[in-house]
């Protein structure tokens, strides 16, 4: 991706070198045709990116989230589910069973959905299940889908711009790392999170591409590129979490 990335950037600065030389010799109409080109082009880019996510959202996410999710067969975190979106205050939110990828959250057009699938449960602990719950749950209640899509969006109407590469790829970063420490929140339990990631991110992931990256809760990346942070870097966070509660909660020594 980044030598395609610096090969098309190559390309564009290469062809706007010729097109300035050529455009020298018509000095008369600089101005109006940088604000024709480029004005134009910016237009024509983001109007473009506008148009194709709004006919997405309003035409194929019912369908796709069908394809993407099933009836609920998890009764043994059901309960669990239904008393951390209360205490979380999140309201409307349904649990279903991840056919693709292992967990994930969606809050859009009125859906919000955490899906988790039965494989992954069946491989945590109670305790490890809650902890993926609560960090799905944070996602919905910090509004991650909305930042996640202003992100990407941008990236769309700037395919070749390196900088927003940069800045989609950070915000997905921040908001896994955010989305942890929320859930840790409500369920006080740091070490289970970081077992159930590390977990996660054993299970085989056959045929993952980065497109379905976001559908796996315990994937972990390295790089200023990547969407997720590094799993030793969340996991020693969980860790530094831990300690802060044990020191919070232990009675205090008088001398």
């Amino acid at each position: 991706m980044l030598v395609s990335s610096l090969f098309s950037w190559s390309f564009l600065g290469s062809s706007l070198v010729l097109c300035v030389a050529l455009l020298n010799q018509y000095a008369d109409f600089w101005d109006l045709t940088i604000r024709e080109v480029f004005g134009g082009a910016l237009l024509a880019s983001v109007t473009f990116a506008t148009i194709m996510t709004f006919i997405a959202r309003k035409h194929t996410f019912t369908k796709t989230l069908e394809r993407m999710t099933g009836l609920v067969e998890l009764p043994s975190i059901g309960t669990s589910f239904t008393l951390l979106a209360s205490r979380m205050g999140i309201q409307g939110v349904s649990l279903r069973d991840a056919r693709l990828g292992s967990a994930f959250s969606i809050s859009l057009n009125g859906h919000r959905v955490v899906a988790v699938s039965p494989e992954l449960v069946a491989s945590l602990s109670p305790d490890e299940a809650e902890a993926v719950v609560a960090h799905e749950l944070s996602h919905i209640k910090n509004g991650d889908s909305t930042a996640k899509g202003m992100a990407r969006l941008a990236r769309a109407a700037f395919p070749f711009d390196p900088v927003l590469r940069l800045v989609e790829a950070a915000v997905h970063r921040e908001r896994e790392l955010w989305a942890d420490r929320v859930g840790v929140e409500f369920t006080r339990k740091p070490l289970a999170l970081a077992s159930a990631l590390v977990k996660a991110n054993s299970r085989p992931r056959a045929g993952t591409t980065a497109h379905a990256a976001g559908l796996f809760v315990g994937s972990s990346g390295r790089g200023l590129f990547s969407p997720y942070p590094d799993l030793e870097r969340r996991v020693d966070a969980l860790l530094d979490l831990a300690r802060k509660m044990e020191i919070a909660t232990s009675p205090a020594i008088v001398a």
